[in-house]
């Protein structure tokens, strides 16, 4: 046997052109849809940011970075030899993708009038550059693998920019070393590279390691290494990272305990490096908490009105089922339909607005951003599946959930008093 009470609501909801409550009805279906819609986009927004700057981040500086504990308070640490032991400790650790060296030194850099302070950061064959391929927006990443040594760097766009350099130009730089000696050397221009966070690139260029510890005269020292974990996506990943994190940090703990180097290193993750940063990100996610919260609350106030205005225009019909014999809890379960039914239509347009807003930022990048203020240029959104199903399911649970005592109303409507209303 069919739902009787879910076909007399598709009934009534059918014949509801002529109605009182069409008004307040349609006034609820557009509530649902603007609620979802800006639900949607306020957790795509700030699923865009977090995913872009981290991953911007993160290839820029790294998910790990384990140096000597003098670089926790510097802006370099201490240069240390190059351990063997430790990168295989490295490696070995749950979670590692990647584990490479580098060596920084920091000087000034000139081209004309131009000048500009300049970090080289210098790599190995073993660095994994797929990130910084896919940054370049023109040359070509220095050739670390060559025989000898090129003498060229890769620059941010942002430092071409001040220094009003290009592909092929010739850089000097100015370097002191401990003997407070200055050094130069000039440098070509090989790439340029854009990270999206200018204010963090604008320091960085990539080098050859076999140049800096030539400038730096220290032969086989690296300034640390760098730790990569492998990706992850999904409600979890950030969980996982922080437990491969605590890991990583706990072996290298314990490593240098146990060592009797001069160096002692530590691992610090990229979120103690930058906490400004991720405070920042954070701060983005309590601002959409606000909104959801918000947007729910008007969802469920203006649901509510509909529910109780539908149920009054039906009293002469409440009246006709009470008398014939129609328990209160099967009346009461015709208007959940009817608000569930709502909420359907309401949450259909809500995602296609939604979605259709997401997918036009995605492809033309309508909205744009001052990186300065807000370290990207482009407004960054994404949707992921786990966070939009559960966002549908728990606005639906909720909202259908709130409508039972409301609905109660129906218990106070008389068979006698209502049989004088029109059914």
């Amino acid at each position: 046997m069919k739902n009787l009470e879910y076909i007399i609501a598709r009934r009534t909801a059918s014949a509801e052109g002529g109605s009182r409550a069409v008004v307040m009805t349609r006034i609820a279906v557009a509530t649902v849809a603007l609620g979802v819609a800006v639900m949607i986009l306020a957790l795509a927004v700030m699923e865009g940011f977090r995913r872009e700057v981290d991953s911007r981040l993160r290839g820029l500086m790294a998910d790990v970075v384990v140096h000597d504990i003098s670089g926790l308070l510097a802006l370099e640490a201490e240069p240390m030899p190059y351990d063997e032991q430790l990168d295989g400790l490295l490696r070995q650790s749950e979670g590692v993708e990647s584990v490479a060296r580098y060596a920084m030194i920091s000087g000034m850099a000139r081209s004309g009038d131009d000048v500009a302070a300049l970090q080289l950061k210098g790599i190995g064959a073993e660095y994994d550059t797929l990130w910084w391929h896919s940054a370049l927006v023109d040359g070509h990443l220095p050739d670390v693998a060559a025989e000898s040594r090129s003498k060229s760097i890769a620059v941010s766009q942002t430092t071409a920019r001040e220094l009003g350099i290009t592909v092929g130009d010739k850089v000097e730089m100015l370097f002191f070393g401990d003997d407070e000696r200055p050094r130069r050397d000039r440098f070509k221009v090989c790439g340029v590279y854009s990270s999206g966070l200018e204010e963090m690139e604008r320091l960085v260029a990539l080098a050859d390691i076999r140049d800096v510890a030539r400038l730096r005269g220290d032969g086989s020292l690296v300034s640390g290494y760098e730790v990569m974990f492998e990706a992850q996506a999904g409600a979890a990943a950030n969980s996982r990272k922080q437990l491969w994190l605590d890991d990583l940090t706990r072996n290298v703990a314990e490593y240098a305990a146990q060592s009797d180097a001069d160096h002692s290193p530590v691992a610090v993750g990229i979120a103690e490096r930058y906490p400004v940063v991720f405070d920042w990100l954070k701060a983005h996610g309590v601002n959409a908490a606000v909104v959801i919260v918000i947007m729910m609350m008007v969802l469920l106030f203006n649901m509510t009105s509909a529910l109780l205005i539908m149920v009054l225009d039906r009293t002469g019909m409440i009246g006709v089922l009470k008398a014939q014999g129609m328990r209160n809890e099967a009346i009461r379960r015709i208007f959940l339909y009817r608000s569930a039914m709502l909420f359907m239509r309401g949450a259909l347009w809500g995602n296609l607005v939604g979605l259709g807003l997401v997918v036009v930022q995605q492809v033309w990048h309508p909205i744009e951003l001052d990186a300065s203020g807000y370290m990207l240029a482009v407004l960054p959104v994404r949707v992921e599946l786990w966070w939009w199903l559960l966002l549908n399911v728990a606005t639906a649970v909720l909202t259908v959930a709130s409508m039972i005592l409301p609905s109660a109303i129906v218990l106070r409507i008389s068979p006698v008093e209502s049989l004088k209303y029109k059914a």
